[in-house]
């Protein structure tokens, strides 16, 4: 039987469409793997001294990726839309698979439960250290990034409920600090990693095209190291202007412009021709 503090500490999940959104500060730096088959370590040190490192427990096999982190997203969402409601969500969260599958536009069969339950698998065994909320920047933060979580089934494996637990980091963000940024729900629909990893890092930096109306540049080199990407930069540098050509992020556009120091991206709020 549960204690009274663990009842007050749980959040069930609000059912029907919510306003997604996503952490702010992991936005823009690496923090799962752009790649299905993903590594079992990445690092990056910011251009400001920021630092993360991404380790995988030995039983997921590699770190969470960007499709998984779709579980996060809507965590997030989740608590965000409890706070906006005047609740005060714990960071534990009390759901139904099937409709965390059904808000993200996945199928809901049996195999979609098992790819379910290898992601939030990955998710928990993913552990980062980093300093980027930290002005002072040799003090090192460390979590995984769900804290633990919980899959009831019946006598055929069959989803009955779950519950998971964000870590502390990302809760204080979405409760205490309101680090939060609204996304598309064209976000999903998405399928490459990398336009994933460009549309979170336009939102961050571009915004809403009135704070920042040229929009944000990064360099080639920047984004390799960016975005964990193990592949070389000249193939890296390939996928990125194949990215440019496709132009397929919700509200933002991807321009390759000449740079001081060779190629830059400029993410930029898109202007609906009328």
């Amino acid at each position: 039987m549960s204690t009274q503090r663990e009842q007050l500490d749980l959040f069930v999940a609000i059912t029907g469409d919510i306003p997604l959104r996503d952490d702010r500060e992991m936005m823009s730096a690496p923090m799962v793997s752009l790649a299905k088959r993903s590594p079992m370590r990445l690092e990056w040190e910011g251009p400001s001294g920021q630092r993360v490192t991404i380790t995988a427990s030995e039983q997921t096999g590699g770190i969470a990726t960007i499709y998984d982190f779709d579980i996060l997203l809507w965590a997030i969402s989740q608590i965000n839309a409890g706070v906006e409601r005047g609740q005060k969500p714990g960071a534990t969260i009390t759901f139904r698979p099937y409709d965390l599958l059904k808000a993200l536009g996945r199928a809901t069969g049996g195999k979609n439960y098992h790819q379910f339950k290898a992601a939030i698998a990955r998710l928990q065994g993913t552990r980062i250290e980093t300093t980027i909320r930290r002005r002072d920047k040799d003090r090192m933060e460390v979590f995984n990034l769900l804290a633990d979580y919980t899959l009831d089934e019946d006598e055929q494996g069959r989803p009955i409920g779950a519950q998971m637990t964000l870590p502390r980091w990302i809760h204080r963000a979405v409760v205490e600090s309101r680090e939060v940024l609204a996304i598309s729900p064209l976000y999903f629909d998405l399928t490459s990693g990398l336009d994933r990893f460009l549309y979170r890092l336009a939102r961050r930096h571009a915004g809403n095209g009135i704070d920042n109306p040229g929009g944000w540049t990064f360099t080639f080199k920047d984004l390799h190291k960016r975005t964990g990407s193990p592949a070389p930069f000249g193939q890296f540098s390939r996928d990125l202007r194949m990215a440019i050509k496709r132009d397929a992020l919700p509200t933002y556009t991807i321009i390759e412009e000449k740079g001081a120091n060779g190629p830059i991206v400029r993410l930029e709020w898109r202007r609906l021709l009328l």
